[in-house]
């Protein structure tokens, strides 16, 4: 039985119709920002959530339904269908192997023992459930099939750039700061509407989300984001990314996330990698003065904080290490390995387990061939952002969502995963952009007049 809509989920719904009608180049705005929602019901369905961004997908594609059918009926063959044809490929072969895998799965290897996920991973320590077909399975797997629908259609039906991760994390930076100071008045019965979900207390900041590790990938793709637009953008654009750095580092102390620590070491790592990797490669190897000011400055404000530091990196670390929780959880991703051994390789189907990791939840309910194709999917958009430098922040931001998700967040339907994806695939490599004044063909796909040039008076020797 099909419930009411939420008020977000009508909020979410006129909002999308409304950007489609009047100017379909902040549909992704919108959608975007659905994406800091990702625990948030906007429809109640027999007494499960949908959650706001999957909603918003779901109207966007049937709104760009008669414009897909055209362009079936009448394919393209020009340079951007061939550049995002692997990408396509690989996005169709993964709901095809996720559906007929998350069908037999349960039913070739029931009564298996696995982490339900609709129960927690604590309680089941020891007392591990027994594997079944489940309406679990299939919301899964419509769920990774809305995402890689979302791949498909984003830049075709309606234009996607950097706006479309920046206004899903500045969405969760601005009000995850709002509920670090007015907790007592946070919406709670408007935004933690999820049924069946365990909503984490307010010791520990989990701003939009139902958990702080949760709320730590987020800050992780953040970081990234705002690392690359400050280092990159022009001078107002990096105005707004000092803020928003600002914001998370405030809210990372506030959240207390090993998710959040953990990967944006990691990730700092890769990003200082290719730093240096860029400067050796250079004629000339220069250092900028603000780079020299600033770092100066962090290190000795490090220098005076090393006690505070500690505690909240090594002193941190220690105290999850030493904790049941962590022990359940690598229990979880053992019991994941062994999932994929007993089932061949095939995995047991979306939905019937759920680890600590992103990279033991799809090991072990997609098998080798999902894993594959996951991880070709993800290089295949980091390497779309490589191309594209406007896509960048993009890029970076998808290696913090994809490195926070192996550590500790094994949520394959993240709405923030399919949206990074979606905002590197989706990009244009500069080459691909037309010559001259002619507008993008994003804007000339909404209607837009082309602009012709001005003729220009030929001299008499001509």
């Amino acid at each position: 039985m099909i419930g009411p809509l939420t008020v977000l989920g009508i909020v979410t719904l006129v909002a999308v119709a409304g950007v489609w009608l009047v100017d379909r180049r902040a549909t992704q705005l919108v959608v975007g920002a659905s994406v800091a929602f990702p625990q948030t019901a906007g429809l109640i369905v027999d007494g499960n959530g949908f959650p706001l961004f999957y909603l918003a997908v779901v109207e966007v594609l049937l709104l760009g339904a008669p414009a897909a059918l055209m362009a079936l009926a009448r394919p393209r063959r020009d340079a951007e269908s061939r550049r995002r044809f692997p990408s396509d490929l690989v996005g169709v072969a993964l709901v095809v192997w996720a559906a007929v895998i998350t069908i037999a799965g349960p039913r070739l290897f029931a009564g298996m023992r696995v982490f339900d996920p609709a129960l927690g991973v604590d309680s089941q320590v020891g007392n591990m459930s027994v594997l079944e077909a489940s309406l679990g399975n299939i919301a899964q797997l419509g769920y990774l099939t809305l995402g890689v629908a979302l791949l498909l259609t984003a830049g075709r039906s309606f234009p996607v750039d950097t706006r479309l991760l920046g206004s899903t994390l500045w969405v969760a930076l601005v009000l995850g700061a709002v509920r670090l100071v007015a907790e007592p008045w946070w919406p709670h019965a408007l935004l933690q509407n999820m049924p069946g979900y365990s909503y984490a207390t307010p010791e520990r900041l989990s701003g939009t989300f139902y958990e702080p590790s949760v709320l730590g990938l987020y800050l992780v793709a953040a970081a990234c984001y705002f690392g690359t637009r400050l280092r990159r953008g022009p001078g107002r654009v990096r105005v707004a990314a000092v803020i928003a750095l600002g914001l998370v580092g405030v809210e990372f102390v506030a959240n207390a996330s090993g998710t959040a620590l953990l990967g944006l070491v990691l990730v700092a790592a890769v990003a200082a990698a290719v730093l240096l990797v860029g400067l050796l490669r250079r004629p000339r190897i220069g250092v900028q003065p603000w780079a020299v000011i600033l770092g100066t400055g962090v290190f000795a404000l490090g220098l005076t904080q090393l006690p505070a530091l500690y505690d909240l990196t090594i002193g941190q670390a220690e105290r999850k290490a030493s904790s049941f929780s962590y022990l359940a959880r690598g229990l979880a991703n053992e019991r994941s390995w062994q999932i994929f051994v007993e089932t061949s390789g095939l995995g047991a189907g979306l939905g019937s387990h759920r680890p600590s990791s992103l990279f033991f939840l799809v090991l072990s309910c997609l098998g080798a061939i999902g894993t594959a194709l996951l991880i070709a999917l993800v290089v295949l958009a980091v390497v779309a952002a490589v191309r594209t430098p406007a896509a960048s922040a993009s890029g970076w931001a998808l290696a913090g969502v994809i490195v926070s998700g192996v550590i500790a967040v094994p949520d394959l339907s993240m709405p923030v995963i399919w949206a990074a994806l979606a905002a590197c695939i989706a990009a244009r490599p500069a080459a691909a952009l037309p010559p001259g004044p002619a507008r993008p063909e994003a804007e000339l796909l909404q209607g837009a007049p082309a602009q012709v040039p001005a003729l220009q008076a030929t001299e008499a020797g001509e």
